[in-house]
């Protein structure tokens, strides 16, 4: 399954066990009534999230997971694959001022 959202947060990851951690975070999909969405990322995927953060738009590919404990079902939506852009690929690099009075080639006039 996949889906298109805007992420609202990123938590830390939580080491569960010795072979077991786990890390969420929550996508807001558009809508005439938007909903909020919490994901989980597993063991080596929880660095999937690393390179965005809260506003970007991304798709999660996932699985839906289920099951039982002690006659409670408890569901869970395990991201696998995560693609977008972060926002500071899509914002202009700030470029360096040159301080008045001295120019670009003055500045790259070495001594030696």
């Amino acid at each position: 399954m996949n889906i298109k959202g805007k992420i609202k947060s990123v938590g830390n990851t939580e080491q569960k066990s010795a072979k077991f951690s786990v890390r969420t975070f929550v996508l807001e999909l558009e809508g005439k009534y938007p909903e909020l969405v919490e994901f989980q990322l597993v063991n080596d995927n929880t660095l999937l999230i690393n390179p965005f953060s809260a506003g970007d738009e991304i798709e999660v590919e996932f699985n839906l997971k289920g099951r039982e404990y002690n006659g409670r079902v408890y569901n869970s939506l395990q991201v696998w694959k995560i693609s977008g852009e972060t926002k500071l690929k899509n914002e202009p690099t700030p470029q360096a001022e040159t301080p008045q009075g001295e120019s670009e080639e003055s500045k790259d006039d070495l001594p030696f």
